[in-house]
């Protein structure tokens, strides 16, 4: 399944969303790779590709969670430190090619879109509601 980034995915963050539509193109580069033509290296390469981007991100997303005081920010924190975790384990434990092309499609379906989908939009809910506490406040005084 190719993902594709769309604006239902938004955070109206543009660093953010800059960084979520690369995840989707490292997402679509690991579902186009064909485990009969593919060599281990190549799948490797993206792998690690696709592992250091997400860690970076990670940082990038819980400094803009905390600069907002999001509530949430102690479990997203939790949920990005599992899907670092599970991608160690992954690593660590596949052999097979087939078998790690499966599990970092897993990865991009599952932790990229429905975390987004699930997770990230929360941060921009939070956003939009304190957003609209600070100009209510502003325009009752």
């Amino acid at each position: 399944m190719i993902l594709e980034w769309s604006e239902r995915f938004s955070l109206r963050h543009e660093t953010l969303d800059t960084q979520h539509q690369e995840l989707f193109k490292l997402a679509n580069a690991v579902h186009a790779l064909d485990p009969a033509t593919s060599t281990k290296a190549e799948l490797s390469k993206l792998f690690k590709a696709f592992y250091d981007y997400m860690a970076s991100h990670f940082k990038e997303e819980e400094a803009y969670m905390q600069s907002l005081h999001y509530p949430l920010f102690p479990k997203h924190q939790k949920m990005h430190q599992s899907i670092i975790e599970g991608m160690n384990t992954i690593l660590k434990e596949e052999k097979s090619m087939e078998g790690l092309q499966e599990k970092m499609k897993f990865i991009s379906q599952k932790w990229l879109v429905e975390h987004i989908l699930e997770n990230d939009l929360k941060i921009e809910a939070w956003r939009k509601s304190i957003t609209l506490d600070e100009n209510e406040f502003t325009t009752l005084h």
